[in-house]
């Protein structure tokens, strides 16, 4: 029989010339052992499922979604947030490769994966574009013909409508 010897694992990089930024990295306190925790994560509430639950799109609406190519999206609904993943990817992403390192070689997430996962479309024009010139007035406009209501202007936060005015207008609806 072989003699019972436990593994030893190293687990710093093989080639420390590509991985300059390991001294600061997150992962350097796992391999040092002076860290156990699960990172924090933004929070997402679900005010907004709750409210597509309660007051389901109008076909119109769900239309101009299927439109824009933001189904899957919408399909996707809610997502589940898991903190523990979110933190082994984390540790395992190298910002000066753009790649995450596993033990099986390296990964980076396409935007082809993306579309695949989502059902979004990458070819064409962009929904969006650089929107720095339109003003507060310009997107009350927008909501109000889009949405079918005029959002105060401190209902917005920069070129984005609160969720919470939405939920309002949508809680003021008979």
């Amino acid at each position: 029989m072989a003699d019972n010897i436990a593994y030893q694992l190293d687990p710093g990089p093989l080639e420390s010339s590509v991985l300059t930024e390991q001294i600061t990295h997150r992962s350097r306190d796992i391999w040092d052992v002076s860290v156990n925790m699960i990172l924090n994560t933004r929070r997402c509430n679900g005010k907004f499922w709750d409210l597509v639950k309660k007051y389901p799109i109008p076909p119109r609406v769900l239309e101009v979604i299927q439109l824009s190519g933001l189904y899957g999206v919408y399909r996707s609904h809610r997502p589940m947030i898991d903190r523990s993943l979110i933190t082994s990817l984390v540790e395992r992403w190298r910002p000066e490769t753009h790649t995450f390192h596993f033990r099986t070689g390296k990964a980076t997430i396409t935007l082809q994966d993306v579309e695949v996962l989502y059902g979004l479309p990458v070819n064409g024009h962009p929904v969006l574009d650089n929107e720095l010139i339109r003003t507060i007035g310009d997107w009350q406009n927008i909501c109000q013909r889009l949405l079918g209501f005029t959002p105060c202007p401190q209902d917005f936060n920069h070129n984005s409508l609160k969720v919470s005015a939405l939920n309002a207008h949508m809680l003021r609806q008979p």
